[in-house]
């Protein structure tokens, strides 16, 4: 059941998804990854209350669990509540797997939080480490935030050639959700 709502989830047939993942929470109501389906579900249609509530009832089950915190910290993030989403990325920023990208995910709240000075220090920050994923894509950012598309697109497809396509897909996230991507067109000579 859940493989099967894995696919229509990923094909955008949230409704079959939903009834696929309800079936598998009735079966195994400990299941995490039905609960997590279900928030991802719920955070597409921008049902956000449901996808809280999936995600804290993850905590509740694993008190541990890293993707249910970020997501929690990501629906803030989705609806613009900024200084929200940023304490609950802050909290993430140690985590091996997920710290990189939770740093980047602080710079954004703090860019679009209006928090100019912090995000500028960030951004520097990133600069002088240089060599992870936050470095481009905070760039990239930066570039867009101050309408630079061209220096964006740059850092993009740095990006794109030096890291997997998964990854890539979950840095650029916040930068569709922000209404840069997809990118215009380059302009013509």
């Amino acid at each position: 059941m859940l493989r099967q709502g894995m696919q229509l989830f990923t094909q955008k047939q949230y409704d079959g998804a939903l009834e696929q993942v309800n079936n598998a929470i009735k079966a195994d109501p400990k299941n995490l990854g039905a609960y997590s389906l279900r928030g991802g579900i719920y955070s597409e249609t921008k049902k956000w209350d449901l996808a809280a509530k999936d995600y804290q009832t993850i905590l509740q089950l694993d008190d541990k669990n890293v993707l249910a915190k970020f997501n929690l910290a990501e629906i803030k993030f989705r609806q613009k509540f900024y200084d929200d989403a940023r304490s609950g990325f802050l909290a993430l920023e140690q985590d091996p797997d997920w710290g990189d990208l939770s740093s980047y995910k602080v710079f954004l709240c703090d860019l679009y939080g209006g928090h100019d000075d912090l995000a500028s220090k960030e951004h520097d920050a990133f600069d002088q480490i240089g060599s992870n994923a936050s470095y481009y894509f905070s760039n990239a950012a930066w570039s867009l935030y101050h309408h630079q598309t061209e220096d964006g697109r740059s850092w993009l497809l740095s990006a794109v050639r030096i890291y997997p396509q998964t990854k890539v897909n979950l840095y650029a996230a916040s930068l569709k959700d922000l209404g840069y991507l997809p990118l215009p067109p380059p302009p013509t000579p």
